[in-house]
């Protein structure tokens, strides 16, 4: 992978969680981390934020957690404009990264909008008029499998419908599927496919399988994709959904294809709930070398590993809420 060019970057950007796993009105905001606390916020096993930068008016949705309520009545709690967000990025193709994402283009309704025409409009110029207005939703091409699992006795168990396109397009959506790096805003990227080269297993089941016709075939989750920031200054935000590549293969490949070494912060789920003690402390150190400001584990780390980056990095460490704000 070349480095990519005209990466571009951002003065300050504003990264908003609507979905994760915790919840709690009494934690303290400091000057960098605000957190929501005007009444209560909906906790699930799902990840979504909210991603502003440089002050513009077009936000960025990564991901839509795992239910149809949590997102949608969350960001009505907060008192969130849905028709503030321009583009979507999706991590990967599970449910707990999209479930509400039908229901989050039918609240930003961006297809009922009326024009007047002239009599002489083309076929081309209406096509044109409605797909400018669609809502670009960025994804890898394999995040629409059909997936199964295998049990310990070889049974198998399915099938976990992909998430659901015609839905979305229907509902006001413009699916762009990208394997290579996606240039969401100036500074701010998709990785797509993230090359696994480091000691990193969890988050990578053998027992996982998709299926394309009458073949099952073992599933490497290769949609799993993370976003990049690049902050004029301080370096690279990383943000992952699950990190099914391991979040050092998804740090070094943001390194990569960035041409920047500096890390500024990591954010997001790090799939270490199931793994070894071994991983979690080669992980915890992998990520202590890369010298970050900020550490926030979240969704589906596990409570194992967000420990062990509490202890081994108390200066960096943020625990993941709902409701966090983080003005990086």
């Amino acid at each position: 992978m070349d480095i990519v060019k005209n990466l571009g970057s951002v003065e300050k950007v504003c990264l908003t969680v609507l979905v994760d796993n915790k919840a709690d009105l009494i934690v303290e905001s400091s000057e960098q981390v605000k957190y929501f606390t005007d009444e209560p916020l909906l906790a699930e096993h799902g990840f979504s934020v909210l991603i502003q930068p440089d002050d513009s008016e077009g936000k960025i949705l990564w991901d839509a957690g795992v239910s149809k309520v949590a997102l949608i009545e969350n960001m009505r709690r907060m008192q969130l404009d849905f028709k503030s967000i321009s583009k979507i990025a999706l991590s990967h193709g599970h449910l707990d990264h999209y479930a509400a994402m039908t229901e989050l283009l039918h609240e930003m309704d961006s297809l009922t909008g009326e024009k007047e025409w002239s009599e002489s409009v083309t076929e081309e110029e209406i096509e044109s008029w409605i797909q400018a207005n669609r809502v670009p939703i960025v994804s890898h091409p394999v995040a629409f499998r059909e997936r199964w699992w295998v049990k310990d006795d070889g049974t198998m168990v399915g099938p976990s419908l992909p998430p659901p396109a015609a839905e979305w397009r229907a509902a006001g959506a413009n699916i762009i599927q990208s394997e290579e790096p996606y240039q969401l805003a100036p500074g701010c990227w998709t990785t797509g496919f993230i090359p696994r080269t480091s000691f990193e297993e969890s988050g990578r089941s053998k027992k996982l399988l998709y299926r394309k016709g009458s073949d099952f075939i073992p599933d490497d989750l290769e949609d799993d994709q993370a976003i990049v920031i690049n902050v004029n200054e301080k370096g690279l935000i990383v943000l992952s959904g699950c990190a099914h590549s391991g979040i050092v293969n998804t740090v070094n490949y943001a390194q990569k294809f960035s041409g920047i070494d500096s890390i500024y912060a990591i954010i997001g789920g790090f799939h270490l709930a199931r793994a070894s003690d071994e991983e979690i402390e080669r992980t915890t150190e992998h990520i202590k070398s890369f010298g970050p400001q900020l550490v926030i584990p979240s969704h589906c780390t596990g409570l194992r590993a967000i420990s062990r980056f509490a202890h081994e990095m108390p200066e960096e460490f943020v625990e993941g809420i709902v409701g966090a704000t983080y003005y990086l």
